[in-house]
């Protein structure tokens, strides 16, 4: 049977050797401990960014954060979050990583957030330590670059839809006046902050206010510091657009300073930094200026500076809507799972008929379909579980959608 295209509404392990090349300062012969690992490993690979942000000497020391989150039954798997301490005298937001740390001849070897090693790790842990919907939405935090181009992002407002009488202190860097200006600080409104886009919620810098960002299905990363009062679902928990994060305040989970309640959200792909110039976010484009705390959004003839009010959310826009097309089979339901395969938990049995919203694909284990078709792509919905490809009425029987 031939398979009717639907609308398209969006635009669009062997660990690396790096931690393994660090040379331990201990004594000779004796293993690090998995925190000194994470922390060699995040200076390797973020040092340098660490301190030109927080505006340190290049040979400035630095103190890292280190969580094991969580651990394998055998005690050589962990997955967690590590942060390097923001020094007082900047309003720079936390240099951070997730972490995989696999323990090897007694030598831990370490994967940081963003890199390719991390990607194969999310494969290779072992299943008590995550389920099969968080390794593939963390396997995209490896992404290729050249989507950071697009102008839509299919990212909300960090509030809720349609809420208005919110403002912003302009377009900035992570510290203000880093480059590239990827991050506004938002204050007014209701003051409650909400995620911009599905996706997973982890906090780094432990305290009751710690600091969140949400890795979101769509392949990019959003940071929301100096938050109070927030949300209680566990790390690595499936979080929908619009859900609450806390309040605007002053809080200094990691370090820094902050002057005013307000959310210093940020964007990033992979685990680097995007600048928001020209890109889409919550119905407004948003462009920088020479000088950092300047910038405007746009819409239609509005334009809106430092300040200026007011920012009515207006929703994600269509790539946060993503392709939508129905499931079918002739005789009965679609199961929908939890994962790529075949054996993940079914989540729920959608209807023949139901129409659902498309993120991105993965490919996964291989499924006849009812046009008596086969097909190893299995398509990412929007609230992050899976449906195979070959179950869904899409009009082609390739992808339609962007990898995951």
């Amino acid at each position: 049977m031939r398979r009717t295209l639907r609308p398209l509404l969006t635009a669009g392990l062997a660990f690396a050797t790096l931690a393994a090349s660090i040379t331990f300062a201990g004594p000779a012969g004796a293993a690090p401990s998995l925190d000194r690992a994470v922390t060699d490993a995040m200076s390797a690979a973020k040092g340098a960014q660490a301190r030109d942000l927080y505006e340190l000497a290049p040979d400035a020391g630095l103190s890292a954060i280190v969580e094991s989150g969580r651990t394998s039954r055998s005690g050589d798997w962990v997955f967690g979050g590590a942060a390097f301490r923001v020094p007082s005298t900047t309003h720079s937001g936390p240099v951070t990583a997730l972490f995989f740390g696999h323990r090897v001849n007694g030598r831990w070897q370490v994967a940081l957030e963003g890199t390719p090693a991390f990607a194969r790790a999310t494969a290779q842990a072992p299943a008590e330590l995550m389920g099969d919907g968080e390794r593939a939405t963390l396997a995209s935090t490896a992404v290729p670059q050249e989507a950071s181009t697009l102008a839509a992002t299919g990212l909300a407002l960090p509030w809720k839809a349609n809420g208005g009488s919110w403002r912003h202190w302009g377009v900035h860097g992570d510290s203000g006046t880093s480059t590239p200006y990827n991050s506004i600080d938002f204050y007014g409104g209701d003051r409650m902050v909400r995620a911009a886009q599905s996706g997973r919620l982890y906090r780094f810098c432990g305290t009751s206010t710690p600091f969140i960002k949400v890795v979101h299905d769509n392949g990019w990363t959003t940071g929301y510091y100096h938050t109070y009062n927030q949300t209680t679902v566990a790390d690595g928990s499936q979080v929908a657009l619009g859900a609450y994060i806390g309040e605007i305040g002053e809080q200094l989970p990691c370090g820094g300073r902050a002057n005013g309640d307000h959310v210093h959200w940020s964007l990033w792909q992979g685990n680097s930094p995007v600048g928001v110039n020209g890109k889409e976010i919550g119905g407004w484009i948003w462009y920088a200026q020479s000088q950092a705390y300047q910038g405007y959004a746009v819409r239609g003839s509005t334009r809106l500076y430092n300040s200026d009010c007011c920012l009515t959310n207006y929703g994600p826009g269509s790539p946060g809507t993503g392709v939508q097309a129905p499931v079918y089979n002739p005789n009965g339901t679609v199961n929908i799972r939890s994962g790529p395969r075949l054996n993940a938990a079914v989540v729920r049995s959608a209807p023949s008929g139901e129409v659902v919203s498309l993120a991105c694909y993965v490919q996964g284990d291989s499924v006849t379909g009812p046009w008596n078709n086969t097909s190893t792509v299995w398509d990412r919905l929007s609230d992050g579980n899976y449906v195979s490809d070959a179950f869904v009425d899409t009009g082609s029987d390739g992808p339609v959608v962007p990898a995951c």
